[in-house]
C-alpha cells in the first residue's frame, strides 16, 4: 500500500522513485516540487536550504559547515549540546552506524569535528559510548616515536608498482606487495601496517570507478592480517572540494566529493582496521609515514585525521 502523496495532485505512491517520474506530468523538477512543498531554513542565517537530494534535503539545517560553526558559536551552550548530540543520534538511527564517527566521517558530513564535541561534552568517546555507538580509538596526547624498540636497521619497503615513491629520511628498498604501497621491514614492530599512498585523482577514481577493486584490495589486506592506513598526499579540504580544483576535476567527470566521501564513510564504518588520512603534501605524506612505522601500534587505537589536524602527529 502506497504512502507518499503527491502534494499536487494527491495521487499517492509506493516508493519516492515512483513520485518522482510522476512529477514529469506535472513539468515539475523533483528540486522545484521539495523547495516549494517542503519549504526548509538554515537555522543560521534563514535562507532556503539548497535542494541535491531528497535524503540531503531533509537531513541538512545549514547550507554548509561555516553556518554550522556561526550557529554554534551565537547559541547558548545547552542549546548547542542537545544539538549536537542529536546528531550523532540521528545518523546512529538512519545510518545504522557501529562504531563513533571517526574525524573524517565528521569533517566530510555537516557534523562539529572533534575539537568542539570535546569542547562541549569534555570527551567525545565517553559520549559516543553513552550512545551506544563502539570506539576505536582512545583520547591521546601525541604520536610519538616507541623508545623501547630500535629501528636503526629497519627500512621501509616500497611497492614495486609506485610510480612517483616517497623520499624518507631513513632507507627504503623496492620490492612486491600484495596490496598497499609501503610496509616496514619488522612487520611485528608495526602490527602488520600498510600504507596506500593516494593523490587526489586516485582518490577520485578509486572510490568510484575502482571501488569494487578498491574493496578487494582491502579484503585482501584484512585476510593477510594487516592494518591499512590510506594516506592522502592533498589536504582534506581541497579533497572536499575537489570539483573546484582546476587541475583535479575536469568537465565530464562524473564523481563529486559527496559520492566519494559517502564512500569513504562506508568503509570507516565496515573495516576496523582501516583509516584514511589526508595530509598536505607529498612532503607530509613522506615525514607521516615514518611516524606512524616508528609509533610502535599507537597508531592503532588513535584516530590519525584527529592527531594530524590537532598537529599531534
Amino acid at each position: 500500500m502506497g504512502n507518499i502523496t503527491c502534494k499536487i495532485c494527491n495521487e499517492v505512491f509506493a516508493e519516492d522513485s515512483n513520485l518522482h517520474r510522476h512529477l514529469k506530468a506535472h513539468k515539475i523538477r523533483i528540486e522545484d516540487y521539495y523547495v516549494t512543498h517542503f519549504p526548509r531554513k538554515d537555522l543560521f542565517d534563514d535562507a532556503p536550504i539548497k535542494f541535491k537530494n531528497k535524503e540531503q534535503y531533509f537531513s541538512t539545517d545549514f547550507n554548509g559547515r561555516l553556518n554550522l560553526k556561526k550557529w554554534i558559536k551565537e547559541k547558548p551552550e545547552e542549546e548547542v549540546k542537545s544539538y549536537i548530540k542529536d546528531l550523532l543520534i540521528r545518523r546512529k538511527e538512519k545510518k545504522g552506524i557501529k562504531y563513533s564517527p571517526c574525524q573524517v566521517e565528521l569533517r566530510s558530513l555537516i557534523t562539529p569535528p572533534i575539537k568542539v564535541y570535546n569542547k562541549f561534552f569534555k570527551n567525545y568517546y565517553n559520549l559516543c559510548s553513552e550512545l551506544g555507538l563502539i570506539n576505536k580509538f582512545d583520547n591521546f596526547n601525541k604520536i610519538e616515536v616507541d623508545e623501547s624498540q630500535d629501528f636503526t636497521s629497519c627500512k621501509i619497503f616500497v611497492d614495486s608498482r609506485e610510480q612517483r615513491p616517497l623520499v624518507f629520511s631513513r632507507a627504503s628498498e623496492m620490492v612486491g606487495l600484495k596490496f598497499g604501497d609501503y610496509t616496514f621491514s619488522n612487520p611485528a614492530s608495526t602490527g602488520n601496517c600498510y600504507i596506500e599512498r593516494k593523490s587526489v585523482n586516485d582518490l577520485i577514481g578509486t572510490l568510484s570507478g575502482g571501488y569494487e577493486r578498491f574493496i578487494r584490495e582491502i579484503e585482501r589486506a584484512k585476510a593477510n592480517g594487516a592494518y591499512l592506513v590510506i594516506l592522502v598526499e592533498e589536504s582534506f579540504n581541497n579533497c572536499m572540494g575537489f570539483n573546484f580544483l582546476p587541475h583535479v576535476y575536469q568537465k565530464g567527470v562524473k564523481p563529486t566529493p559527496e559520492f566519494v566521501f559517502h564512500n569513504v564513510r562506508e568503509i570507516l564504518q565496515n573495516y576496523l582496521d582501516v583509516q584514511f588520512l589526508f595530509v598536505d603534501g607529498r612532503k607530509e605524506a613522506s615525514r607521516v609515514v615514518e611516524k606512524i612505522f616508528t609509533c610502535g601500534l599507537a597508531y592503532k587505537k588513535i584516530d590519525l585525521q584527529f592527531a594530524y589536524d590537532e598537529k599531534r602527529l
